[in-house]
């Protein structure tokens, strides 16, 4: 064994001291280069470069703690001076691990549930990274697009409001009528609309139009492609609303087989068109989530149908709760 180097002692205040050891155990706390067990050999792990009481610490472990630490933390200590400041903070940590090992601080119960916690996260991630280790099948990415094709190919839909008059195909007295009307209302909210509100037409919607679904909300029909457009209220309708392009601009009179119309555009959303290819990352991200959830749900189905499991439901009643409400028909606790 090489010779072990005696560190003097750094000459800092009490506070920076600490500061150091807590660096050291969160140093210690990070990746896989955690410590082992007192008086575990480190012959294996490289030349020891100290000896803390019965354990030995390798140069292997120091530089794996080293190489843990962002780029820009790691090239402070590129002199030998500033490896012996971090090797001096490791045996800080490693003398208050012993001494706690020493008060039996092991068998804390909060040690101990931190541990569990510990463990049960590990188990998690190993178990997740099982399932997510074997490559998705082309052919199953495929399925999954072509069942799923709406979230992947969507149409564009415009938001538009209208003024509705009705006046069917067959009525030309009527329809003559409303188209007369129908060109005065809109000369007569252009004239009003100059105002920063533009809510003229929003106004005369809602004491002219005769559509009742929409005449409560300004004539709003929300967000609709053209097919769903066209199929409530005509092609000309529609070619009509598609062709507006401004927020809150107004188009001219529009006439459909139910009626007379002014409309209102609103806003657009654009339309989504994505390929297999284009889609299949978000398609892989998906499955995967899908695939590690499934392990997880089987393992814990197959841990319980392996355990022994008996609940006392009389006891957990008695369970209070600090601050809890009792709802109607729930029992309350026994005094």
């Amino acid at each position: 064994m090489e010779p072990s180097v005696l560190i003097p002692p750094m000459r800092t205040r009490p506070t920076r001291v600490l500061s150091a050891v807590f660096a050291a155990i969160t140093l210690s706390a990070c990746g896989n280069g955690a410590s082992r067990p007192s008086g575990q050999s480190a012959q294996d792990s490289g030349s020891v470069v100290a000896v803390i009481n019965d354990r030995s610490l390798s140069a292997q472990e120091v530089k794996a703690k080293l190489d843990e630490q962002p780029l820009f933390v790691r090239s402070r200590y590129a002199t030998t001076e500033k490896k012996k400041e971090f090797l001096d903070n490791l045996i800080r940590f490693e003398l208050l691990v012993q001494e706690a090992r020493r008060q039996g601080l092991e068998n804390d119960p909060d040690v101990k549930a931190t541990l569990e916690k510990v463990m049960v996260q590990k188990l998690l991630r190993k178990q997740q990274e099982a399932a997510a280790a074997a490559p998705l099948d082309e052919a199953e990415l495929r399925k999954y697009y072509d069942e799923h094709r709406s979230e992947f190919t969507k149409p564009e839909r415009i938001r538009v409001s209208h003024l509705f008059l009705a006046a069917p195909a067959s009525d030309s007295a009527l329809r003559t009528r409303s188209r007369a009307e129908a060109t005065k209302i809109l000369a007569d909210i252009k004239s009003k609309e100059s105002d920063p509100l533009k809510t003229a037409f929003e106004v005369a919607t809602t004491q002219k139009s005769q559509d009742t679904d929409s005449k409560s909300t300004g004539g709003d029909l929300g967000y609709r492609s053209r097919e769903e457009l066209t199929q409530a209220w005509g092609a000309a309708f529609t070619d009509a609303a598609f062709a507006l392009q401004a927020p809150a601009e107004i188009g001219q009179v529009v006439e459909s087989d139910k009626g007379i119309h002014l409309i209102k555009f609103q806003s657009r959303q654009a339309g989504m068109d994505q390929t297999f290819e284009q889609a299949k990352p978000r398609i892989e991200a998906r499955l995967q989530g899908e695939r590690r959830s499934k392990s997880m749900d089987s393992l814990l189905e197959k841990l319980k149908s392996q355990a022994k499991i008996e609940v006392k439901d009389s006891v957990l009643e008695q369970i209070q709760i600090e601050g809890a409400e009792s709802k109607p028909g729930t029992s309350q606790p026994h005094p």
